[in-house]
């Protein structure tokens, strides 16, 4: 596999989190060195915690699913919480206490909608739509640095990947050529 070695053992790296009394060059990752799904949770979480660290400073950080709901709704205005909920796989719950948050922080507003009086639409304020200008732009430098390890190859391989992944389980996922 990619750690180096084929035998399933962890490849000792130098991370200051980790005390240095601690030797882990011998732990047996069991089936997860060959399975997928350990690897794409693993390296979500990864991605995830740089992307809060990077987003600290524009009060998105913690949680998941404030960036996603900023730039899908800065970029679908009147956008259904339903909707926005379907593609960013949240549940009705999960979707309310995410877009009260977001009203509460200034971010986004909800209104009725004029054309049928019991749904509800999604829009940004003027303060949502320069924190999405900022957001896109750390996103794009956050993207490239975590992934500088592949080539652009195979940053496009992968990209491709779970694009198809993607629009494979998500019904009605918008495909892109």
């Amino acid at each position: 596999m990619t750690n180096g070695r084929n035998d399933g053992r962890a490849r000792p790296r130098s991370n200051p989190q980790i005390p240095k009394t601690i030797d882990f060059s011998d732990i047996d990752f069991d089936i997860f060195t060959d399975l997928l799904s350990f690897y794409v949770r693993t390296v979500n979480l990864l991605v995830s915690r740089d992307l809060d660290e990077q987003t600290e400073t524009l009060s998105l950080a913690g949680g998941t699913g404030k960036i996603s709901t900023l730039l899908l709704v800065g970029s679908n205005p009147g956008i259904r919480p339903s909707v926005l909920a379907h593609f960013i796989l949240k549940d009705r719950s999960a979707m309310a206490r995410l877009l009260e948050q977001m009203q509460q922080a200034g971010l986004i507003e909800q209104k009725v909608s004029p054309t049928e009086r019991r749904a509800r639409e999604l829009y940004l304020t003027d303060t949502g739509r320069r924190v999405a200008e900022d957001v896109r732009a750390v996103a794009r430098r956050q993207s490239a640095d975590f992934f500088s390890v592949l080539t652009e190859g195979e940053q496009g391989d992968l990209l491709r990947i779970l694009r198809k992944l993607y629009e494979n389980y998500v019904e009605q996922a918008p495909t892109v050529d």
